[in-house]
């Protein structure tokens, strides 16, 4: 009795999940690799670019959104797998006299995203662990996330 209910509980497990008639879609975790995140991103909607190569630097490549250009680039990676994905915005202050700090210490302090300021920039990155693998729905929601909060970023930044 014990095994016939045992094996029920994991064949129904094991089983798709039913709604409506309809099999419900299942996720594949992708492997951390350069591909893997540009398909993602892809498959998210954004026309992305597979920066050169280069022996010196990490994988990047880049897209835009809503006039803003993001670069993606990846870390951690040994044998084409890779452990982060970061995504990054930037906005050009140069000739601006000062970077305001307290903006960005402001920021930091309420946000999950990280503001910096760096040779007359302002900066906000946002950092995707990938390390044993991702969906491609966890990756449209952190872009999604992070792109919302580069607008949120953008009206705080001084005004020009």
């Amino acid at each position: 009795m014990t095994r016939t209910l045992l094996a029920a509980t994991l064949l129904s497990l094991a089983a798709p999940a039913v709604a409506g008639g309809a099999a419900a879609p299942v996720t594949q975790v992708q492997p951390g690799t350069p591909a893997a995140v540009m398909a993602a991103l892809k498959a998210a909607g954004y026309k992305v670019t597979m920066d050169p190569a280069q022996a010196d630097r990490d994988p990047t490549m880049t897209f835009t959104s809503g006039g803003h250009e993001v670069q993606v680039w990846l870390s951690g990676c040994k044998s084409g797998v890779c452990s982060r994905a970061t995504a990054s915005t930037s906005w050009d202050y140069s000739d601006a006299e000062d970077l305001d700090l307290d903006l960005v210490n402001e920021w930091n302090s309420n946000y999950y995203t990280q503001a910096y300021a760096y040779e007359g920039s302002y900066y906000l990155d946002s950092t995707l662990a990938i390390r044993g693998g991702f969906t491609q729905a966890t990756v449209k929601a952190w872009i999604a996330e992070y792109l919302e909060d580069v607008n949120a970023f953008e009206e705080e930044l001084p005004g020009e």
